[in-house]
């Protein structure tokens, strides 16, 4: 039934590629006010390099809508009196999907016809107001297109300055300036939710796949530091995310299959003239439907995942939208039954792991006036991870090592107002309140080659709370200076601790074309909750005042203006943490955080680290179909555990440097075809090496905790490539795209294992070159 169903989806595309005609698309959008986000009418909307030159002006509500624009790629130019002009070059125009544009403009600060104010472009400036630095945005255009993006938020940042992989190119879990993924922040509509990536409990976070298409969203923003106010319970950074509205016009469809999954996608108005629509994405992963119809049992990662957003706007009681995400994967391997067959220890480690996430719920917006506005949000959130694992010995016996079950559960109440007292003066002041409950069974091994026996980390369920508050302005002072500033409140039920939390930040733009940055943040972010609950074997709670990790973040940004489409900026910065977890007397730190790390004893709040380095980046956006970008980190990541020893934490690669270029051709008048690289030199991972004696003895891997993350590898260099095609034919699209990551195939190392012939441990990774391939339809 699957075949016969992509069979018809394939030749309906077929038949309608066909037919005679000259492939056009319309082009639509709203024109907002940057600060205060209300609609401004009016507005010329220009589509360059048309002749004879297509455009239009808002309507009464901000929309604009150009029908019958030529495939291709533009410039789109947005200008009113009384605002700076801006520049959105080299959009896309296909001819399956109308293109959709939100656009906001920053009022000038001088009096109207005081100066003429020249069209800016800036792709990579945060759709954030109030982010002073260290913040871009990201389009879901760049995901498709990039070199070892494979169509993945996280995947796409990990080219970003300032970011690395935590594993290698099988994981999308990122480190941020050096800390662990599990500080990141991830928003979705508004509010904070799970970490949204398949099998999200194994790597801190990270997983295999983000678990929504990245076809759901709108334009969004990522940040590395100095955070605005409103992002509390975030260390190392955000990802703001945000679903696109789906088409109020016409039902628009899309069909994709690749290396990652089976996708069906779509959108359209609830009825013919009205403003409500619906968008809707659901996916089931290529791996898992192999294995299945193969018969396969080696560990193949089998996932599924559903999103949506209903865009309901009203005419009095302001706009209301239902969104959500869920997920579902597991992964499963069951060792050969015969010893011989054995290699290493990775061979002989039986393991059943899943991961379940959800979240979704309403949102409400209404404007007051010409000047303010209130978001309102009301989201449910649930994610959950299992993990039943033990090591089979060559004798016999089976040693345990994990029997792992946590749920969680949140209901988010969310709220602020925007307001726009002027041209100089911006405010956003808002609450949230997240009730915290919690099903945790966890069970765990914290030495598996000297221990036979899994201890009680946590029997409870329960719930608390996180209370957060914030209010945080944009001021400008002068027509060059614009400062940022705001305090974040928060408060944790389940520890009774009060955080307070400053921001700040200024810009200054000296000269034309350049300018200097400088912000402050202070942060924090809760740990996993099965560490203020951990329990020893009479049911005592071990953590019962432990307080919240926190850090200072410093950060300094020059940023010249090379030209209209090519920048360079640079960004030193300094992190301090400090209240971090840790075991009195051993090296042990949850700045090292790993899901398996399982104590029998208490955690104290005496822990620190630091973070300094400079971030490079130099990019020329896509012009002329030409582009590339070049990011540079050069950082040192340090802690110190409850030893006082100051060490290299597990993410201290030292050097990490990205080369992506792409080329764009449009070929048969209609088509384009680009062809896209990535070159990426880094510092290879740190581990703490192993302790052979020990581990021959119990033929497993048993380390030397003495000499935490001692042991590095060696540099790495990797190599990605993508083609892309998209044909174009009336009112229908079709794109391939083919990728290839690690294609000179360096090696990989995730960890050490134990050689059985060789009776002693060895790194453990794999050399291969991992493939990514996708055909989508778009009708």
């Amino acid at each position: 039934m699957k075949k016969i169903i992509v069979a018809l989806l394939i030749g309906v595309g077929g038949f309608v590629g066909i037919a005679w005609g000259q492939p056009a698309q319309t082009i639509k959008g709203r024109v907002v006010d940057a600060d205060s986000e209300i609609s401004i009418p009016g507005v010329n909307v220009v589509v360059m390099e048309t002749n004879p030159q297509l455009g239009i002006i808002t309507d009464l509500n901000g929309y604009f809508t150009i029908e019958d624009v030529p495939v291709g790629r533009y410039t789109i130019q947005i200008s009113f009196m009384g605002y700076e002009p801006a520049i959105l070059s080299e959009v896309m125009v296909g001819s399956g999907k109308e293109v959709v544009l939100n656009v906001a403009l920053k009022e000038t600060y001088q009096q109207l016809n005081e100066v003429v104010v020249k069209p800016q472009q800036r792709k990579d400036k945060a759709q954030n107001n109030m982010a002073t630095l260290s913040a871009r945005s990201f389009t879901v255009e760049e995901a498709g297109r990039f070199a070892g993006g494979w169509n993945d938020p996280s995947r796409l940042a990990g080219s970003f300055a300032g970011v690395t992989m935590a594993e290698g190119v099988n994981d999308n879990a990122i480190v941020v300036r050096g800390n662990a993924p599990k500080g990141i922040l991830w928003r979705l509509e508004g509010v904070e939710i799970p970490a949204p990536n398949h099998l999200n409990g194994i790597n801190n976070g990270g997983g295999i796949e983000t678990v929504f298409s990245v076809n759901m969203l709108d334009n969004s923003d990522f940040f590395t530091g100095a955070f605005p106010a409103e992002y509390g319970n975030a260390m190392s950074g955000v990802f703001d995310m945000k679903f696109r509205n789906g088409n109020n016009d016409k039902r628009e469809s899309a069909f994709q299959i690749g290396s990652q999954g089976i996708d069906i996608s779509s959108e359209g108005p609830f009825k013919k003239g009205g403003d409500a629509s619906y968008l809707f994405n659901y996916r089931y992963s290529s791996m898992g439907l192999v294995g299945q119809l193969a018969h396969m049992d080696v560990g193949l990662p089998n996932y599924q995942d559903l999103s949506f957003k209903l865009h309901l706007p009203t005419k009095k009681a302001g706009t209301f939208s239902f969104w959500g995400i869920g997920g579902k994967s597991n992964v499963a391997f069951e060792p050969d039954e015969d010893p011989n067959e054995w290699e290493t220890s990775w061979d002989n480690n039986e393991y059943d792991t899943g991961s379940e996430i959800a979240a979704g719920g309403i949102n409400h917006r209404v404007n007051i006036g010409q000047s303010s506005y209130v978001f309102t949000s009301l989201v449910g959130a649930f994610d959950g991870f299992t993990n039943e694992s033990e090591q089979f010995q060559r004798d016999g016996s089976v040693i345990p090592i994990a029997d792992h079950s946590e749920k969680n559960y949140r209901l988010i109440a969310s709220t602020y107002l925007n307001h726009k007292f002027g041209n100089r003066h911006t405010n956003r002041t808002g609450v949230t309140y997240t009730n915290l409950s919690f099903d945790l069974d966890i069970k765990g091994n914290p030495n598996p080659g000297v221990e036979v026996e899994l201890i009680r980390i946590a029997d409870q369920r329960d719930n608390s709370y996180l209370m957060q508050a914030y209010t945080q302005s944009k001021f400008r002072v002068a027509p060059t200076i614009d400062v940022n500033a705001g305090m974040n409140f928060s408060y944790f039920g389940l520890n009774e601790e009060f955080i307070p939390e400053p921001r700040l930040g200024l810009t200054w733009r000296f000269i034309p074309k350049h300018s200097f940055s400088l912000a402050y943040g202070k942060h924090s972010r809760l740990e996993a909750l099965r560490f203020y609950l951990a329990q020893n074997d009479s049911g005592n709670y071990l953590n019962p005042d432990l307080k919240v990790t926190k850090a200072d973040h410093f950060v300094f940004s020059y940023d010249w203006r090379v030209s209209d489409n090519m920048s360079v900026k640079i960004e030193p910065y300094y992190q301090r943490l400090y209240d971090v977890p840790v075991i009195a007397g051993s090296s042990e730190s949850l700045i090292n955080y790993q899901w398996d790390m399982y104590f029998d004893e208490p955690l104290i709040n005496t822990g620190t680290g630091s973070n300094v380095g400079v971030d490079i980046t130099i990019e020329r956006f896509m012009k002329d179909g030409y582009y590339y970008m070049f990011t540079g980190s050069f950082f040192d990541s340090k802690y110190k555990g409850g030893d006082g020893i100051e060490r290299n934490t597990s993410y201290n690669r030292n050097v990490v440097l990205n080369l992506l270029s792409g080329k764009e051709w449009k070929v048969r008048e209609n088509n384009l075809f680009s062809i896209n690289g990535k070159l990426t030199y880094m510092g290879g991972n740190r581990f703490t090496p192993p302790n052979q004696e020990l581990s021959k003895s119990s033929e497993m891997v048993v380390l030397d905790e003495t000499r935490a993350f001692d042991w590095q590898e060696s540099n790495k260099f990797y190599v990605d490539v993508a083609v892309n095609y998209r044909i174009n034919r009336l009112n229908v699209s079709h794109v391939f795209i083919l990728q290839g990551k690690n294609i000179l195939m360096t090696e990989e190392m995730f960890g050490w294992a134990y050689d059985f012939k060789k009776q002693k441990v060895v790194p453990h990774g794999m050399t291969m070159v991992y493939p990514f391939f996708s055909y989508r339809l778009e009708f």
